[in-house]
């Protein structure tokens, strides 16, 4: 995998959705960074802030979508920081939050493309374990001036946003289609 990857235009993907406050919290983050003059892309997909488990390139939604169904009924809530900014060495100039990393984090995404590969479906290498970056998504295809801008209203404003995962959700994009959402086990 090299800096020439380009990101899959048309697919499914399995997000985990955050609470209603660090939700918010995340959207008015990504608000501030369009006051500085960034245009945005992502922020017109009415996209929920997420971070993707995996990514499939044009597939069938239902059997992801039973998968994920199933997969749900296994998973506690578990929480997330969000605490520092990155990007990809993309053209794509991708800005994103980054979840400190943690073991339920890892052991979840793990066991979810366990169940991936056992059920046959092609799911994006840059999703695989040991490759994967967990990232909330911020904005994408902005110019490298609006990226610097970015990070200097991160180093400026930004404080960690701590918060719970509460749902995996399957959506379809571009555009972004929501398919379906499920829960995350309460009180384990």
């Amino acid at each position: 995998m090299n800096n020439s990857h380009q990101s899959i235009s048309e697919g499914v993907a399995v997000e985990l959705y955050l609470d209603a406050a660090a939700e918010e919290q995340v959207l008015k983050f990504r608000e501030l960074i369009y006051r500085e003059g960034v245009q945005p892309v992502q922020g017109l997909m009415d996209d929920k802030p997420h971070i993707s488990l995996a990514v499939f390139p044009i597939t069938d939604p239902a059997a992801v979508i039973d998968l994920t169904r199933e997969f749900a009924l296994t998973v506690p809530r578990f929480s997330f920081r969000l605490g520092a900014v990155g990007t990809f060495p993309t053209q794509d100039n991708v800005l994103f939050l980054s979840p400190v990393p943690s073991v339920p984090l890892l052991q979840v995404h793990a066991a979810f493309l366990t169940r991936v590969k056992d059920a046959g479906i092609n799911c994006s290498p840059y999703y695989f374990p040991g490759v994967w970056v967990p990232h909330l998504t911020l904005e994408f295809e902005i110019s490298n001036d609006e990226l610097c801008r970015s990070m200097k209203v991160f180093k400026e404003s930004f404080t960690p946003i701590d918060g719970e995962f509460t749902q995996l959700g399957v959506v379809q994009f571009r555009p972004i289609q929501y398919l379906d959402q499920f829960d995350l086990q309460k009180g384990n």
